[in-house]
């Protein structure tokens, strides 16, 4: 049976957390905290899910770190993900609060990587990225979620959200493209990214294990170190693959290959 805190906050103590309003990513950061502390945390009976995961009810927050360890196969994380999804989309708000939890590193990447030009309120972004985010899984088709790269589909709806309120900043795109000139970076293209990520095998631009290596690395945002560690691959050996596909696919892109 799945367990979870029936009054985290009678049980928690008060000092655990900052005083006065929070940003809107710290807020859900602190009640995800809450709901998977204390004697009956909000779990999941992991290896009813997938094989290789623990065979009892493992804590949100402990299923959060299983999920990015090297260990776990996409496939796995995947299908995690998409029962976390059709919790938040069928039972009560905790789901809400668990799934929310579960993606708060790819959700603080998308402001992260939003914020260096943008001059307006920062919680105003945070807000923006969480909203779409939320907007996203409420979108989802829940009969055809094992199919949907989960983590970078709806962390990428969140980074469009936030990017959304970033350019009504008049000044944002001048600034975020000095950005981009310092790191190098390309610009990524119109539409989603998995769908790039497809043209590119479908137009043999990249392999399929190149292009679940930038999915996995830019979008999903696992560590380069522990996809080396899954590969039995070195770090420097990765960077360099992970180099050479990303330059095939900014020239195919430049080059107008991938149009459509």
């Amino acid at each position: 049976m799945d367990h979870h805190a029936t009054s985290p906050a009678a049980t928690a103590g008060t000092d655990r957390y900052p005083a006065g309003p929070l940003d809107a990513l710290d807020a859900a950061d602190a009640a995800f905290r809450l709901l998977t502390a204390g004697p009956r945390p909000l779990a999941v009976h992991a290896s009813r899910l997938a094989r290789g995961l623990p065979d009892r009810p493992v804590p949100l927050d402990e299923l959060r770190v299983l999920l990015l360890h090297p260990a776990t196969s996409t496939a796995v994380r995947n299908t995690v993900w998409a029962e976390l999804v059709r919790r938040a989309r069928t039972r009560g708000p905790e789901w809400v609060i668990g799934l929310t939890g579960i993606a708060l590193p790819g959700l603080r990447r998308a402001v992260a990587s939003l914020a260096g030009a943008y001059r307006g309120d920062p919680a105003d972004l945070q807000s923006e990225v969480l909203t779409g985010f939320l907007a996203a899984v409420r979108g989802l088709d829940l009969d055809d979620l094992e199919q949907v790269p989960l983590a970078s589909r709806l962390c990428w709806a969140a980074f469009r959200a936030g990017r959304a309120l970033a350019f009504a900043d008049a000044g944002y795109a001048a600034r975020r493209r000095d950005l981009d000139d310092h790191s190098g970076i390309p610009e990524r293209p119109w539409g989603h990214p998995d769908f790039v990520l497809a043209a590119a095998v479908r137009n043999r631009v990249l392999t399929r294990a190149q292009a679940e290596l930038i999915g996995r690395n830019r979008l999903e945002g696992v560590a380069l170190a522990q996809i080396a560690g899954e590969l039995g691959v070195s770090h420097a050996a990765l960077c360099n693959r992970r180099k050479r596909a990303e330059k095939a696919l900014t020239d195919a892109i430049r080059n107008g290959c991938l149009a459509g």
